[in-house]
């Protein structure tokens, strides 16, 4: 039994088949394949936890295409653009008639997807199951059909003058939480600071502008792609970069300060959890006269945590959408 039903259902049907040899190239890869040859997988996952939990399971993991491959499975993404220049990558990287099988629901944009493919492309075929769709494709000779969708994740200048790329969170421009965390902290940062969830890097770029005393500002971030935007957005020795997962700190009592606008989100759904967990990673990393300085949606109730992770905290502005917390003397 597979993680991925509805990905297998033309498989078993008999209406494609696996090539009999070569690489299958896995993008956006997540939970098991145990119904596909293991060791010819590569699985394709920018995402730190989801790369880190397929390491694990012992598939062989990377976080960006391979040169070449036999097949390539795309799950696609909530961001279009992301989906559309993943989907065009992996065709160019496909062997001669190698096969390009997209998976994904409705509520991420299969169906236009899949009409738009259409009409670029000759689609071998489409299975509809769990609220989605799966189709698959057939490299051909001539140019890539969708090399118009190709750069999309090639970070570039957005609205600010900052790089970012399609599929990082909030691309177009600076995130309004983040723009009213960093007042908060503006010429109060000293020694080494962490910016937990640094994204493609915005907090820590006006943290080391405005806060001269800073010695190090370690960036930590799940997403590949965000934290490959990071890097050409800070130029700045003092900034080091680490692809991590926040939540799940690996160090403790080393840093004098945090920084963290938090994600509260997995996939559509909103997940306080997410929140929780980074107060409480930040309280493990601050040395005992640390402090963090954090943004959060107005609604989300953080108070347990904040009461179990520092023994002081307040609420030191709000607004219609969100709200900026300073902590002290971390517990943990």
């Amino acid at each position: 039994m597979t993680d991925h039903l509805r990905l297998m259902l033309p498989f078993d049907a008999g209406t494609l088949d696996l090539p009999p040899s070569g690489q299958i190239a896995i993008i956006r890869a997540f939970g098991s394949y145990p119904d596909l040859p293991k060791d010819r997988i590569i699985c394709v996952q920018g995402l730190f936890p989801a790369h880190q939990a397929l390491s694990n399971a012992g598939y062989t993991t990377a976080p960006s295409l391979p040169d070449t491959a036999a097949m390539a499975v795309l799950h696609i993404t909530r961001a279009k653009e992301e989906t559309r220049a993943l989907m065009a990558q992996a065709y160019d990287m496909l062997d001669p008639d190698g096969v390009l099988l997209v998976d994904g629901s409705k509520t991420d944009g299969i169906e236009s997807l899949l009409k738009e493919s259409k009409k670029r492309s000759t689609v071998a075929g489409q299975v509809s199951k769990a609220h989605g769709k799966v189709f698959w494709l057939y490299k051909q000779a001539g140019e890539n059909p969708f090399a118009d969708w190709m750069g999309a994740t090639t970070p570039a200048q957005n609205a600010d003058g900052f790089f970012t790329s399609a599929g990082v969170f909030s691309a177009d421009a600076i995130d309004p939480g983040s723009a009213e965390l960093a007042p908060a902290f503006a010429g109060k940062l000293k020694g080494r600071v962490a910016d937990l969830g640094a994204g493609w890097g915005w907090l820590s770029a006006h943290a080391l502008q405005t806060c001269p005393d800073i010695t190090a500002i370690d960036l930590i971030e799940a997403e590949q792609a965000a934290l490959d935007c990071a890097r050409l957005n800070i130029a700045d020795d003092r900034a080091s970069f680490h692809w991590a997962d926040a939540t799940r700190p690996t160090s403790k009592n080393i840093y004098d300060a945090v920084i963290t606008n938090p994600p509260f989100h997995t996939g559509r759904k909103a997940d306080p959890s997410l929140g929780r967990a980074f107060i409480t990673a930040a309280a493990t990393l601050l040395k005992p006269t640390g402090q963090m300085y954090l943004v959060a949606n107005r609604q989300l109730a953080y108070e347990a945590t904040l009461d179990a992770s520092f023994a002081r905290w307040e609420v030191m502005s709000q607004s219609s959408r969100y709200k900026v917390i300073h902590a002290r003397k971390p517990k943990l």
